[in-house]
């Protein structure tokens, strides 16, 4: 995924087989409370198949099917994230693919944020490139990366012992046995204990990083508790106070099944990106006022 800032424009390279595929979604005009995404697909044969594809994964990346006015009207009433109703946040961005999320998720164990990305991407750079431009690339199948094997894992992209979880994840989606495709669907009719299970089972995919899995699956049930979490925590509700995993999980108790997504973005609304945003808003509303 790309953000293009000067033409307000997210793009990703999906693929048709072994065809990758640019997509470019920006935002349009919307009746009421809705926003349209507009989507710009660049591929060799642009068919109905293709854009009834494109429309689906776009639809699961950002989360637009899912009914989030419970959580909006809690919103309204927690002070620490009402801001996000200013700038129409509430949604998780994600890969269509929960195999990508999953292997992403592998690499963010146990590391910096600045070195996972830098794991993603040269575990990225297995999948088939545009024609037309080099860099970009499609995001590799599981069998994809079994074919490069540990060598290329250990020795160009990096990731160290996650090399072992993220191979054992690739076969057992190759063999059949780890539905990952299935997943969506599971996520829609288990109950969060489940769902999370399912998820913790895959090698190397703990509590943290499976209750962030479930979020991307539209489960926010849990929160995922990290080094980051704990952080957070202490010095927000526990005045620098190191809190333990029952205290944070007592702090977002009152918000059901909404608690890991409360989670999320109060810690959001710390980051440069969301402060930025709001910014941005407060100053196109001031513009406004005085047209």
């Amino acid at each position: 995924m790309t953000w293009c800032e000067g033409g307000a424009c997210l793009q990703v390279i999906e693929r048709l087989g072994n065809v990758p595929v640019r997509v470019s979604m920006t935002e349009g005009g919307g009746g009421g409370a809705g926003v349209r995404v507009n989507l710009l697909i660049e591929a060799p044969d642009v068919g109905d198949e293709l854009v009834e594809m494109v429309r689906v994964r776009v639809s699961r990346m950002l989360s637009a099917d899912r009914d989030l006015s419970e959580f909006f009207q809690l919103a309204a009433e927690h002070p620490k994230i009402a801001p996000i109703l200013r700038i129409g946040a509430g949604r998780i961005l994600r890969s269509a693919s929960m195999a990508e999320n999953v292997v992403k998720a592998l690499c963010a164990t146990n590391v910096n944020w600045t070195q996972a990305v830098k794991m993603i991407n040269r575990i990225g750079q297995l999948g088939p490139c545009m024609r037309e431009h080099r860099n970009l690339n499609a995001w590799p199948t599981p069998r994809e990366i079994l074919t490069a094997g540990e060598d290329y894992l250990l020795n160009v992209a990096r990731v160290g012992y996650r090399a072992d979880s993220i191979l054992a994840f690739c076969r057992s989606v190759v063999d059949g046995t780890f539905d990952v495709d299935g997943l969506d669907a599971f996520a829609c009719e288990a109950s969060a204990d489940a769902l999370c299970r399912r998820l913790t089972s895959i090698k190397g995919i703990g509590p943290a990083s499976g209750y962030f899995l479930a979020s991307q699956l539209g489960c926010h049930e849990r929160v995922s508790i990290d080094s980051w979490t704990v952080a957070y925590v202490s010095k927000t509700y526990f005045k620098g106070r190191k809190a333990s995993v029952r205290q944070i999980e007592r702090v977002y108790a009152p918000y059901g099944r909404w608690r890991g997504l409360v989670w999320w973005f109060e810690q959001w609304l710390q980051w440069d990106t969301a402060k930025t945003m709001l910014r941005d808003a407060e100053a196109i509303g001031r513009n406004r006022g005085k047209a």
